[in-house]
């Protein structure tokens, strides 16, 4: 669903430009400046400790940015912060192989809590979809796809006209 520029959700809008802070440099006064962070489930294959928590955060904030985001906002004391960028996919158009689409870089963080664990709550208890209306969805799912995956040899022909 595509929602109208002044209603999309934070983590996919534009930020204004932010001032990049060096140590030395007089501080910057801005408030709450726009950027979001996202909390994370650690992967499968990789478990975390208990004080470490992985956070999905805007492209531009630095790892001082991170430690004062929770520290000022959400008064949680920080030992160290570890950023890594997660280059974007590269979707690649089926016949001719040019990249159409690529989807953006990704910033996670990794946040070592000083004296504290965290533990992700289960928020699906008791509301998992039944077993036939996944069913169901993915019957669905594959049918749409067999018929794209028909229709994927005509490259000049527009999709209402299919």
């Amino acid at each position: 669903m595509r929602l109208p520029v002044n209603l999309q959700y934070l983590y996919k809008s534009m930020t204004p430009r932010y001032p990049k802070w060096q140590p030395g440099d007089p501080k910057h006064r801005i408030f709450f400046p726009e950027f979001w962070m996202r909390i994370m489930r650690p992967q499968e294959n990789r478990p975390l400790r208990p004080n470490v928590v992985r956070f999905e955060c805007h492209i531009e904030m630095t790892k001082n940015d991170i430690k004062q985001y929770l520290e000022k906002i959400y008064k949680i004391e920080t030992l160290d912060v570890t950023t890594i960028i997660q280059q974007g996919k590269e979707n690649r158009h089926p016949i001719t192989s040019e990249i159409i689409d690529p989807d953006p870089d990704k910033k996670f963080a990794y946040v070592f809590l000083k004296n504290e664990t965290f533990d992700y709550p289960d928020l699906w208890r008791g509301k998992m979809p039944s077993d036939e209306l996944l069913r169901d969805e993915r019957r669905m799912v594959s049918a749409t796809s067999k018929q794209n995956a028909q229709l994927i040899h005509r490259p000049g022909i527009s999709n209402w006209f299919r």
